[in-house]
């Protein structure tokens, strides 16, 4: 059982000593509590040595990932255990693969357990802020009530700029071209166009026309424009030449990937969201009661793929 300890960076070390040392390590990421590490190969007594650390938990293995469950410092061992493996140097291993719903799972735990706290301050402050509301009515005229309201959802409106930080890292692209693609899609500017699409306007980009999805608060555009990304980025790597690369490189892929984006990633995604919203409806209309255990029992993961909007 874990005890209550200060060196989590001696914890990280003794781990992948435990696992074969960092030459065995392909990949490493983590979620709320975990830390998944993906072996060569595991040593025979690497399961005991690391159940026996002071501060793990358990330890599971399960579809090609070794798991160190530590609980809520987590991230501390994490980050230690990133400076002890250079992960670059072996991203071109083959990574062991599970289930497609292992997999998107995984993904998903690498993309929003860095920031899962912060969406999770944001809502606490919301929850304050409905409880003053509650005993003083009047607060919520006052700009103290603004300012605060408008920090509590700056996390859930840059949702997709927070994604596509832990989203590149994942895939293994250039951060700062994903920021910059994602940082479009919620900028003010975009925002107003869409507003005159959906008042009637028509606009198009190259003669075609645009829809009026907007970005804001949305999970499934950033990600799917991130993976793209990967393979664009990639791809235009090996065909600029070295010389002009650093400039090349970035100005290709956000050319590319934001248009893209606009075109066809996010009005599908919406319409993914909208249909599975409109097929709740017409249960809800039809069985109630049905409706209540399906949302129930499917809100988590309604949310994690952001179309419980």
């Amino acid at each position: 059982m874990a005890q209550n300890i200060r060196d989590y960076e001696k914890l990280a070390v003794d781990i992948v000593e435990a696992v074969g040392g960092k030459e065995n390590i392909i990949n490493a990421t983590r979620c709320a509590t975990r830390l998944r590490l993906v072996l060569k190969e595991t040593p025979k007594d690497a399961h005991k040595k690391v159940s026996e650390l002071t501060g793990v938990i358990t330890v599971v293995e399960n579809n090609g990932q070794f798991q160190v469950v530590i609980g809520t410092h987590v991230g501390k061992v994490f980050d230690k255990v990133q400076t002890l493996v250079d992960l670059d140097e072996n991203s071109e291993e083959d990574t062991p693969k599970g289930s497609i719903v292992n997999r998107v799972i995984a993904t998903m735990s690498a993309v929003f357990a860095p920031f899962i706290y912060i969406l999770a301050a944001a809502g606490l402050l919301q929850g304050c802020l409905i409880i003053i509301n509650m005993i003083n009515p009047g607060f919520a005229s006052t700009g103290t009530y603004e300012v605060l309201s408008f920090i509590s959802w700056a996390p859930f409106t840059f949702l997709p700029v927070f994604i596509a930080i832990t989203a590149s890292k994942h895939y293994k692209c250039n951060t700062f071209i994903a920021v910059a693609c994602c940082a479009a899609l919620v900028s003010p500017e975009w925002a107003s166009i869409a507003s005159r699409i959906a008042g009637g306007e028509a606009v198009t980009f190259l003669r075609i026309g645009l829809a009026e999805t907007t970005y804001t608060s949305t999970v499934l555009p950033p990600l799917f424009l991130v993976l793209a990304l990967s393979y664009l980025e990639k791809f235009v790597d090996k065909i600029i030449p070295e010389v002009v690369k650093s400039l090349f490189t970035p100005f290709i892929c956000i050319l590319i990937m934001v248009p893209l984006t606009i075109l066809v990633i996010g009005p599908v995604s919406d319409g993914v969201a909208t249909a599975i919203a409109n097929g709740y409806n017409a249960l809800y209309n039809f069985a109630p009661v049905v409706a209540a255990a399906v949302i129930g029992g499917l809100w988590q993961v309604v949310v994690i793929f952001g179309v419980h909007w």
